[in-house]
């Protein structure tokens, strides 16, 4: 490869992570002005829909999702570097899942999964665009 083309994939890639890390920042900024409440009831009403829980497990799932949103709060609004906080969601984010497998069906746990992978692809694409 030429000199030139090098500096042109390289001058690419610099801006494709300048993008992604802004729309990473705005995801954050988002987060950051939301309060765990909302955060919680969110996430039981896509969950109720999405996966039809029962009232009981609305209930429960309700519980939980206030439970972990609490826990988030700190890391959301904490000064620690990013691969930081992504390493404790992610900890926060395995306990949870742990606790709603309890409360879902087999069949709910599996549709919760998948609608978590879409949504992380969704998220993935926009911080490539």
């Amino acid at each position: 490869m030429t000199p030139r083309i090098w500096t042109a994939m390289l001058a690419v890639i610099a801006l494709t992570l300048t993008s992604a890390a802004t729309e990473a920042q705005t995801g954050m900024d988002a987060l950051k002005n939301s309060t765990p409440a909302e955060r919680a009831r969110l996430q039981t009403d896509m969950m109720k829909s999405k996966l039809s829980l029962t009232p009981d497990q609305t209930t429960k799932v309700a519980a939980i999702n206030d439970k972990y949103a609490q826990r988030m709060e700190p890391i959301i609004k904490g000064q620690e570097g990013p691969l930081a906080r992504l390493r404790q969601m992610r900890e926060i984010g395995a306990a949870k899942e742990a606790e709603l497998k309890g409360v879902l069906s087999p069949d709910q746990f599996q549709k919760y999964l998948a609608e978590k992978a879409e949504m992380r692809e969704k998220f993935e694409d926009k911080l490539v665009k």
